[in-house]
């Protein structure tokens, strides 16, 4: 009798383990895209450093969290040793967020560009110009970016690494 409830124990337990195996899961801060396991892995920091490729430009992205709902927090800044188009700065910097596969962009992008005579608003007008819809990020200095029109413009996550635009190569 004693070897009979020791097994009627033992596969209880095995039920029991496998029905809440179900329910952990792992602590991951980066789900893996549907398609990155065919796409080869490309850094955020390959990506920043593509940008401050640019003279006077510097880009950097990060994951965010609010609350429990995750997206990228990205700032892109240029001096006044920047001399290209802001638009195309812009347009090249969020290219490369889209080609790298190591940090997924989450709900949405939070997206701030510092540079001289630049604020939210004239920001907003860049973006526009690029198709790309913003609005302020509760309120302050930086804009929310939806993530189908960054999927429009440079397809799906990741996207193609892209090359720099001649409007932003300057030679020396």
């Amino acid at each position: 009798m004693t070897i009979a409830k020791t097994v009627r124990l033992g596969v209880a337990a095995v039920a029991i383990v496998t029905l809440l195996s179900g329910c952990i899961t792992e602590n991951q801060a980066t789900p893996p895209a549907a398609s990155s396991s065919t796409a080869a892995t490309r850094s955020m920091s390959a990506a920043e450093e593509a940008v401050a490729r640019i003279p006077g430009a510097e880009f950097k992205a990060a994951r965010a969290w609010d609350g429990t709902t995750a997206y990228v927090i990205a700032t892109l800044s240029a001096t006044d040793a920047f001399s290209g188009d802001p638009a195309a700065l812009i347009d090249y910097s969020l290219a490369q967020l889209a080609s790298q596969n190591e940090v997924d962009r989450g709900r949405l992008v939070r997206f701030s560009f510092e540079a001289p005579g630049q604020n939210a608003d004239t920001t907003k007008a860049l973006l526009a110009s690029l198709n790309i819809d913003s609005a302020r990020y509760a309120g302050g200095s930086s804009l929310e970016l939806a993530n189908q029109d960054l999927d429009d413009r440079y397809g799906p996550w990741p996207a193609a690494v892209p090359e720099p635009p001649a409007s932003l190569i300057t030679k020396g």
